[in-house]
C-alpha cells in the first residue's frame, strides 16, 4: 500500500491518480479539518501505520525531518513527492522551471506561447504554480504528444529520484526558504536537483547574470540569457535579440512592468526556440499574455490612480525588483520574513518608495530598522482594509501591496492575502 502524508492539493491529487492506477491509498494527514476523506485514513497525528506501508508520498510542505520519516527512511521505505511520483506517469516532454524569483511568471508565459501555436497539440501547465494543477492530475490528460510546463519549487525538488525534464529552467537564486534550510547552500542545492537525472540529449536554460548559475556545469545543453552580455539571448538596453543578432521582443511587447519580466520573457523565448518555435510567435505570444494573478497585477487604473497586487512577494529580492519596476508608490509591506538579514528590504524602501505601510508580524522589526536608517514615513495597520485606507488616506496616486515575506502570519497563503487586499481595494475605492 501507498501511504501519502499531508492531504492538502497535492495528497488529494495523487490519491485520486494512485486509485486510478488501480490501488488504495492510505491518508495520514495531521490536521484534524478534513472530515470526509474518502480512503482509508488517519487524521490529527501519523502514526506507524505509515511505517507497514510499501512507498510514501510527502506533501512539499512538510518536513523530511519529522519523526515517523525518519524511521521510515531508517527501515529502507521508499520516499519521494508528488511531483516525483506522477511525472513516472507522465506521457511527453516536460519544461520544468524553478528558482526564487519568476518561476510563476516564466512558466505561465512558457505556456501561453507554446499553447497559441498551431504547431503543438496539447500544452499543459501545472505543478507548484498557482493559479493551476499538480502534475498528478495532468498525468490522465497526457500522451507522447504533450509538452508539460511546470513550475517546481525546491521543497518539491528536495524528493526526486528520476524526475527528468527535457528542458530545466533555472531564473535565478537568492537566499529564501531559510526558516526550512540550514543555510543559503542548501535550499541552493535542492533547486540544482532539477538537473539531477538529465542528459546531454536534455536542455537547460540558466541566468547568466547570476553568480550561482552563470559558471554551473550540468549534464545537459546549456542555454543562457541575460540583461549584460551578449549570449544565447540577451537584452541590448532597447530590444531582446538571440546569438545572430535577430530580434526576439522588445519591453513594448510586454504588458508588465519591470527588467525581472524581460528575464522571464527571455526564459520562456529559449523554451520556444528549443521547440522550433519561431521568434515572431513568439513575440506574438509575448503581447498578447496579461500576467498572472497576485504578481505584479494591476488591479484598478484610472487616471488619477494605479493600484497593484503584488501578494506573491515573499522575499526580500523580489521585493527589491517590484519597487524598482513601480517606484515612488505607497507600499504595504510585511508577513513573516524567512530570511535573518532584511537590510534588502530596508534599501530597497529608502531607494524607491515614497510611503510605506507596514502590517502582519515582522511591522515592529522593520519598523525599527527605518528608524534607524531615518526613514519615517511609515504608519502601521492592524488589518489590510485600514492599510488600504491609510494609502488612500494619504492621498497616495500609486499603491501596491508586495509584502516582502511570507502570509503564514495572517493568511492561509499569499493567495487568500492578494484576495484580501482586493477586497479591500473595491470596498474602499467603491470599485
Amino acid at each position: 500500500m501507498i501511504g501519502i502524508i499531508g492531504y492538502s492539493r497535492s495528497g488529494k491529487a495523487v490519491a485520486s491518480l494512485i486509485k486510478r492506477l488501480g490501488e488504495t491509498p492510505f491518508i495520514s494527514e495531521k490536521s484534524k479539518d478534513f472530515p470526509d476523506i474518502p480512503y482509508p485514513h488517519e487524521t490529527g497525528h501519523h502514526s506507524e501505520k505509515l511505517l507497514k506501508m510499501d512507498m510514501l508520498i510527502v506533501s512539499p510542505g512538510i518536513s523530511l525531518h519529522i519523526p515517523i520519516l525518519k524511521e521510515a527512511k531508517e527501515l529502507g521505505i521508499p520516499i519521494i513527492g508528488e511531483l516525483e511520483f506522477a511525472s513516472r506517469y507522465l506521457k511527453g516532454r516536460i519544461a520544468a522551471v524553478t528558482g526564487t524569483n519568476g518561476k510563476t511568471t516564466t512558466a505561465a508565459l512558457t505556456s501561453h506561447i507554446l499553447s497559441r501555436s498551431k504547431r503543438f497539440k496539447k500544452i499543459l501547465l501545472g505543478g507548484n504554480i498557482y493559479p493551476g494543477t499538480p502534475l498528478s492530475e495532468l498525468v490522465p490528460e497526457s500522451n507522447e504528444a504533450t509538452i508539460t510546463v511546470l513550475e517546481v519549487s525546491s521543497f518539491q525538488l528536495e524528493r526526486i529520484q528520476d524526475f527528468r525534464p527535457y528542458v530545466a529552467i533555472i531564473t535565478n537564486i537568492s537566499p529564501d526558504h531559510l526558516n526550512r534550510y540550514n543555510d543559503f547552500n542548501e535550499y541552493r542545492d535542492a533547486k540544482f536537483n532539477i538537473f539531477k537525472n538529465q542528459t546531454n540529449c536534455d536542455y537547460s536554460i540558466l541566468n547568466l547574470d547570476d553568480d550561482n548559475l552563470s559558471s554551473l556545469k550540468v549534464p545537459s545543453k546549456s542555454l543562457y540569457f541575460s540583461m549584460k552580455e551578449r549570449t544565447d539571448i540577451y537584452f541590448n538596453e532597447k530590444e531582446v535579440k538571440d546569438g545572430d543578432n535577430r530580434v526576439v521582443f522588445s519591453p513594448d511587447d510586454l504588458s508588465l512592468p519591470g527588467s525581472i519580466f524581460i528575464e522571464d520573457g527571455m526564459a520562456a523565448s529559449l523554451v520556444a526556440g528549443i521547440f522550433e518555435l519561431p521568434w515572431e510567435e513568439v513575440r506574438m505570444g509575448i503581447r498578447s499574455f496579461r500576467g498572472v494573478e497576485h504578481r505584479m497585477e494591476t488591479i484598478l487604473k484610472r487616471k488619477d490612480i494605479h493600484i497593484i497586487n503584488n501578494s506573491m512577494c515573499t522575499n526580500p529580492v523580489a521585493f527589491a525588483r517590484s519597487l524598482e519596476a513601480f517606484p515612488e508608490s505607497c507600499v504595504i509591506v510585511g508577513g513573516r520574513i524567512k530570511v535573518i538579514d532584511i537590510t534588502p528590504v530596508i534599501e530597497a524602501i529608502q531607494e524607491w518608495a515614497a510611503r510605506v505601510i507596514l502590517l502582519g508580524e515582522s511591522s515592529d522589526t522593520i519598523g525599527e530598522r527605518l528608524n534607524e536608517v531615518g526613514f519615517h514615513r511609515y504608519r502601521i495597520a492592524s488589518s489590510m482594509k485600514e492599510a488600504v485606507q491609510i494609502a488612500k488616506d494619504r492621498g497616495n496616486r500609486r499603491v501596491m501591496l508586495s509584502p516582502g515575506g511570507s502570509s503564514f502570519d495572517l493568511y492561509i497563503d499569499f493567495t487568500e492575502r492578494g484576495k484580501d487586499f482586493r477586497k479591500a481595494v473595491r470596498a474602499i475605492y467603491g470599485e
